[in-house]
């Protein structure tokens, strides 16, 4: 468990003001001097930012922007008009909508004291690190998470969306959202601002709910394959369905005549994994999804805007991009003792379409909450 409070006798991007050369005078109690310290915090910083942009799960789910705005396409398909010789068709243009992403600010402190900085070797301040770093991509995940969960909009100047804006999240019916989006038609087939993409099944997983999840997607036009989220604790359940087929090492040899899935890649050391399929979708036990909760959605590539979550980043940013801040510069001790891993980032919905939420446990909606 995380200790709060500062590192001191009891128990790093620099900042401008700080000199690498005083720095290198003081050295921590095995030799290593502070500068290596700070190197330290720089190296898993980049680390951590190149992590969100390249973690299996992250890329296929999310895109960047730095606009606060997502505009989209809505309403009702249209046919094109007959030729006529001397007639004019009726010119139209396409029904947009659009909504605002939140951004909000993020810190991890340090908290050392330049006594205790000469008293402690090392690793004990790479022990601290990694914790910054691990606070940092634990609210990450739930953030994104529980916007995969969260039936309703985000609002509120706290969140970067001023005292009228909103972020909503994937198509729900009018009454959920202040957000009214009637999805674009497709292939003859209309919606309405009704149209819902987050439903409640008693009785648990079910190849029927899977079923469904693929045909919500594909009414839309997201063809195969998908992704379905599970947590763990559904795993057992998931994977013994009816015609699921369970997931076989990269390694593993054919030839027993027996189908296994096949994983598009290593699993991550995080315990995101591919556990298998069935029909057209990809079954992925996902950390941060609770019990009875369950996403699906099309994938288009490494951070394609076509993805379904949208991330919001500082403006000028391509990407998340971390910075190492202190609380008074003009003082060595105190720029030391205030220092904190920092960044600007923020969890809306890009397509409202591509995605669709499952709670299998009631008959009623409840928002499940990311772990």
């Amino acid at each position: 468990m995380a200790i709060k409070g500062y590192r001191d006798l009891s128990s790093v991007i620099l900042p401008s003001a700080q000199d690498l050369a005083a720095l290198r005078k003081f050295q921590l109690a095995d030799g290593a001097s502070q500068e290596q310290l700070f190197n330290e915090l720089v190296v898993a910083a980049s680390g951590l930012a190149g992590e969100f942009a390249r973690h299996p799960l992250w890329r296929s789910l999310v895109s960047f922007q730095d606009d606060p705005a997502v505009n989209y396409a809505a309403g009702a398909s249209s046919y094109a008009d007959a030729f006529t010789e001397y007639g004019r068709g009726t010119p139209q243009h396409a029904e947009r909508s659009g909504h605002m992403l939140p951004l909000r600010k993020w810190d991890a402190q340090l908290g050392w004291t330049w006594a205790k900085l000469k008293e402690m070797g090392l690793s004990e301040g790479q022990d601290d690190i990694n914790l910054a770093i691990d606070r940092m991509r634990n609210r990450y995940r739930q953030q994104a998470i529980q916007r995969l969960l969260q039936r309703g909009d985000d609002s509120g100047a706290a969140k970067g969306l001023g005292t009228s804006g909103y972020s909503p999240g994937f198509a729900t019916t009018a009454a959920s959202t202040n957000v009214d989006f009637t999805p674009p038609a497709f292939g003859g087939t209309t919606f309405t601002d009704t149209h819902e993409h987050y439903v409640a099944a008693a009785g648990g997983w079910t190849t029927a709910i899977i079923e469904d999840m693929e045909a919500e997607l594909m009414e839309h036009g997201h063809a195969p394959t998908y992704r379905l989220l599970i947590s763990g604790a559904d795993e057992g359940t998931v994977t013994g369905l009816t015609g699921f087929v369970k997931a076989a090492p990269l390694a593993y040899q054919l030839g027993s005549g027996s189908a296994v899935a096949q994983p598009e890649e290593e699993d991550s050391a995080d315990g995101f994994r591919f556990i298998g399929s069935y029909q057209n979708t990809r079954v992925y036990v996902t950390p941060g999804m609770p019990q009875y909760y369950g996403f699906s959605y099309r994938s288009y590539g490494a951070l394609s805007p076509r993805n379904p979550v949208r991330v919001r980043v500082e403006k000028g940013q391509s990407a998340p991009a971390f910075r190492v801040l202190s609380g008074g510069a003009d003082d060595e001790i105190k720029s030391v003792r205030d220092l904190m891993l920092y960044i600007e980032l923020g969890v809306g919905v890009g397509d409202r379409t591509n995605g669709t939420t499952r709670y299998v446990n009631n008959a009623t909606w409840a928002d499940g909450v990311a772990l």
